[in-house]
């Protein structure tokens, strides 16, 4: 997706594209949900705590993203263009694929807010590389670590229906296996390209043009070829101390980001090990990057229902947890991307006349 196509789309297409969610949850509560459950909910105090506790690692992860955006371009923007600069690159990736996100257009948006190209690429390719090299290095290790029945472990309610059984686990850890191939190799070629040899994926891809049916992307391949260089350039001049900056903020950023589901779960008082609810969230997020739904929806809250059911006392109650989950930190993005989006839009319009 391009900015031109996200400009065009209407409300009632971005929502619809993320209602995908809603519909999933609507049918598992017409199969699983029952209002008298829900009376084992108690609204406590440590309930709204839980969910106090979730909206404030919200906005901690926003709030390292905002400074990763300053930092990665050499504090040329204010905190309030990188909060700006966030809200778009998030919302773009909650209304496509995983596979897609909004890292795409990361350049764009801080082109458009004065930063200039060379140092916008390099603030896309640098946020690309420290996010995929967390979630590479961070997630081998706890498949190392943490034991596979603790890591791909479904509660027994779950385990004794037909469609999810002893090879759905199986098939969840190769997929999560398989994710972290992809994204390991995927930051090591990133790394080559960006800090050592940025001229290698034009070679490549234009070798690889030179196949018929590919010959009408020579132009794009260039064009990319040509950015590689220009954001390279740009990397050569930040110090290990950058870099170090750069790493804490996306591990910051990423953990609070997994920590959310900690608090909501939380809120239940329910017993379990919170820490294992956190390193769950590795899979999870690792698994929903092969997703083809906007942000995830529907397989994500699907998933919350399958991974969390054992530390939740009823299937209603794991509905209602799900909900609360994606309504703090997928939806708010929804809402303040149709903010600001528009006005960005009509801002850089009336810039450029």
């Amino acid at each position: 997706m391009d900015l031109y196509t996200l400009q065009k789309m209407k409300k009632w297409q971005l929502w619809a594209a993320a209602s995908i969610g809603i519909v999933v949850v609507v049918g598992m509560m017409v199969r699983e949900f029952d209002v008298d459950a829900l009376r084992e909910m108690e609204l406590s105090p440590a309930f709204f705590l839980g969910i106090g506790s979730a909206v404030v690692l919200f906005v901690l992860q926003n709030l390292m993203l905002t400074l990763r955006f300053q930092l990665l371009t050499g504090r040329r923007i204010t905190l309030l263009q990188a909060f700006r600069v966030n809200v778009l690159c998030e919302f773009t990736s909650a209304v496509t694929p995983s596979v897609v996100g909004g890292s795409g257009l990361t350049f764009i948006y801080l082109n458009r807010e004065g930063v200039t190209m060379g140092r916008s690429l390099f603030a896309m390719f640098g946020s690309l590389l420290a996010d995929e090299a967390f979630l590479a290095v961070s997630s081998l290790v706890l498949y190392l670590m943490v034991p596979s029945g603790v890591l791909f472990c479904f509660s027994d309610e779950v385990q004794s229906m037909d469609v999810v059984s002893e090879w759905l686990k199986g098939g969840m850890q190769v997929l999560f296996l398989g994710c972290i191939v992809v994204v390991a190799v995927w930051t090591i070629a990133l790394y080559w390209l960006l800090l050592h040899s940025p001229h290698s994926l034009g070679w490549v891809l234009k070798w690889c043009c030179k196949v018929s049916f590919l010959r009408r992307f020579r132009q794009r391949v260039k064009k990319l070829s040509e950015d590689m260089v220009v954001a390279s350039a740009e990397s050569k001049q930040e110090g290990c101390t950058f870099w170090v900056r750069l790493m804490t903020y996306t591990s910051l950023a990423w953990m609070s980001r997994f920590a959310i589901v900690v608090a909501i779960i939380y809120a239940f008082r329910t017993p379990g090990s919170l820490l294992v609810v956190w390193i769950r969230q590795w899979v999870i997020w690792m698994v929903s990057i092969l997703i083809p739904t906007p942000g995830g929806s529907g397989v994500a809250e699907l998933m919350f229902r399958l991974y969390y059911s054992d530390f939740l006392p009823n299937a209603s109650v794991a509905i209602v947890a799900a909900l609360l989950w994606r309504a703090i930190f997928y939806y708010p993005y929804l809402i303040m991307g149709l903010m600001v989006l528009p006005k960005w839009m009509e801002r850089n319009k009336a810039a450029k006349g």
